[in-house]
């Protein structure tokens, strides 16, 4: 969650490298496997370096499902943070958090773009998680 506000630095910087649908898989500590999660094992991998200028899109979309999400839309929780809706969709383990959250690793290995219109054919997805 800490890396996971609309604004963040880093999030932006995945933004960025998405500008043609790319498979998706957000890697926090926590993993599927108890033992060891996808983050460990990407810790080994050279990390890409996203352009310091470069589209930052109003829109997520999910190619593989053919639904969206307009970033505006997302509501602050109580202390006025956004959670960005990257993160939270393509997360890796979701089910850790007790399987009661639905959105949380829907989108995970999907290809997504980011984008500044929404193509016919793709539909809105109400993303209503809000941080307490």
């Amino acid at each position: 969650m800490r890396r996971a506000g609309i604004g963040d630095d880093f999030v932006q910087g995945v933004e960025r490298l998405l500008t043609v649908p790319t498979r998706v898989v957000w890697a926090g500590l926590h993993g599927i496997q108890a033992d060891e999660s996808l983050y460990d094992k990407a810790a080994s991998v050279a990390p890409l370096v996203a352009p310091q200028h470069g589209f930052i899109g109003r829109y997520i979309l999910n190619h593989d499902k053919r639904i969206y999400v307009d970033k505006a839309n997302v509501l602050p929780g109580d202390d006025s943070h956004r959670v960005h809706p990257l993160p939270m969709l393509t997360a890796d383990g979701a089910g850790w958090a007790g399987g009661d959250i639905a959105l949380v690793g829907a989108w995970s290995g999907d290809r997504i773009s980011m984008s500044a219109t929404v193509p016919a054919g793709f539909e809105l997805l109400n993303y209503d998680l809000v941080p307490n």
